[in-house]
């Protein structure tokens, strides 16, 4: 059996798409066709939602496989493994498919009856498109992990403005540039005050005296 299912915005009527799909094909294959269709970015996330005939939500259908302990615990589907006719019968004619779960954007998936068309049809197919296309999360490729060396050369500055060059120098003749944290002789080590560490003068009796001869 061929079916027909009418997917629209929950809260809008500006927007409305028919696509037809065979029984026996997966929820992945209708995933893709919705992707395809609406141009949407295929690498991100994505799950239908059986819906009650309250509205809650029931039996989740993934695009990725969960472990197999979190599948029987929450009675998730995958989608590439899951037949449309194994879901959709009589009590269970609605779905919800979340497109973007970043902005926890979602789209009403509503059986619409048998798909009577051409015997060349190949389905998965987009019946009819129309309206305000939605809209999805946008991620331009390493936007959020790029390197910015301009970024380290600013944390360089403010340790040498506010807090020294924030990197021990040790003696002998060594890269002015190597960072030396750690060592075996705590001796070989000098900050960037002078050898003392940075200790007052041991001549005055107290920090009180030394800021009076200041």
């Amino acid at each position: 059996m061929d079916y027909r299912f009418e997917i629209s915005k929950p809260d809008s009527n500006d927007f409305r798409c028919e696509i037809a799909i065979n029984g026996e094909q997966t929820f992945q294959q209708f995933h893709d066709k919705i992707v395809e269709t609406l141009g949407f970015d295929g690498s991100q996330m994505a799950s239908f939602f059986t819906l009650d005939k309250l509205g809650n939500r029931g039996r989740e259908i993934a695009l990725m496989e969960m472990s197999a302990e979190d599948d029987e615990e929450n009675g998730t589907l995958v989608m590439d493994v899951t037949t449309i006719r194994e879901v959709i019968n009589a009590s269970c004619i609605e779905l919800e498919y979340v497109y973007d779960f970043f902005a926890n954007q979602c789209l009403k998936v509503e059986y619409a009856g048998e798909y009577i068309g051409d015997s060349a049809d190949i389905l998965p197919l987009c019946v009819y498109c129309e309206g305000n296309v939605p809209h999805q999360t946008e991620f331009e490729s390493n936007e959020d992990w790029s390197y910015d060396k301009e970024d380290d050369e600013y944390d360089d500055r403010f340790m040498e403005e506010f807090g020294g060059s924030g990197h021990r120098s040790r003696g002998g003749n060594f890269d002015d540039d190597e960072d030396y944290r750690f060592g075996e002789d705590e001796d070989d080590y000098k900050d960037d005050y002078g050898d003392d560490g940075g200790e007052y003068d041991d001549r005055y009796e107290s920090l009180d005296d030394y800021i009076d001869k200041l």
